[in-house]
């Protein structure tokens, strides 16, 4: 069994429609800087797929998103041995640990396992099953 993206993307929407009901993505974006829950859905978002990951990647300093790019990717990497969907991440995406401008340590990266962790549940929760994905 491997990463199952369409799960994936079916919960980023049911995440979105909880959090920000029809607001469009620009309007999350524009709340990013003062919103945690804007920030830390959009740092999931943009793992989504590898067109959306590199399309937001390329907008990142127009947007002022860098940081978010730096703490995804620092999250992906750190322990990746211990999550073995972070991996799995890593090559669905095709990215590496130099794209991150900076390496992010700390509650930042705390905070996307946590929310990482939240899709494992959900998509336990789906499917009856994780074991790959998450070694306890």
């Amino acid at each position: 069994m491997q990463f199952d993206q369409e799960a994936f993307g079916e919960y980023l929407e049911q995440m979105w429609e909880h959090l920000f009901e029809a607001n469009p993505l620009s309007q999350i974006i524009a709340k990013i800087n003062n919103n945690h829950r804007a920030r830390r859905f959009f740092a999931m978002y943009l793992l989504k797929n590898r067109e959306t990951f590199y399309s937001y990647y390329q907008m990142r300093e127009e947007l002022g998103i860098g940081y978010i790019f730096d703490t995804a990717i620092s999250a992906l990497f750190h322990e990746r041995e211990k999550k073995p969907v972070k991996q799995e991440m890593i090559d669905l995406l095709q990215i590496n640990l130099n794209m991150a401008n900076q390496q992010v340590e700390g509650y930042s990266l705390r905070e996307f396992d946590k929310d990482l962790n939240s899709f494992l549940a959900y998509w336990r929760k789906r499917t009856g099953g994780w074991e790959h994905l998450h070694k306890s």
